[in-house]
């Protein structure tokens, strides 16, 4: 599955373990956590068909939270989280594309008047063979 060849990746890769050590979380990071973290969610996960019918072939897009406390530890994460997976061509030859990046709005503290974590949300499209 694309996500635990993500997650192997970040693992793997100096640069990103240097910022969060193993604060690779899915879908949401667990209360109380250290910063800064990662986390991702798929998207979607659709079938690629053709005029000849079905294929093995899906498209998946999975979200990439680099969550920090500064605004600027975000974008430090990101860049080094985008310089590992945009490009990357996997073990399973599947190529990893960064579809987007954007600022996220991070979470509120208590009362919601005050920003306590910062985000950049990245995009990655990735097809792969599911057999």
């Amino acid at each position: 599955m694309p996500q635990t060849r993500l997650v192997a990746k970040l693992k793997a890769t100096t640069a990103v373990t240097a910022i969060v050590s193993t604060r690779i979380y899915p879908v949401l990071r667990p209360a109380g956590t250290a910063l800064p973290a990662v986390v991702y969610q798929v998207l979607s996960n659709n079938p690629v068909n053709t005029a000849g019918g079905s294929t093995t072939t899906r498209e998946m897009r999975l979200t990439v939270d680099c969550i920090a406390g500064t605004y600027a530890g975000a974008w430090a994460l990101a860049n080094v989280v985008r310089d590992a997976l945009s490009g990357w061509v996997d073990d399973s030859g599947d190529v990893w594309h960064l579809d987007s990046e954007t600022d996220s709005p991070g979470d509120l503290g208590p009362g919601q008047e005050e920003q306590v974590t910062y985000g950049v949300n990245q995009d990655y499209l990735v097809w792969f063979d599911e057999t």
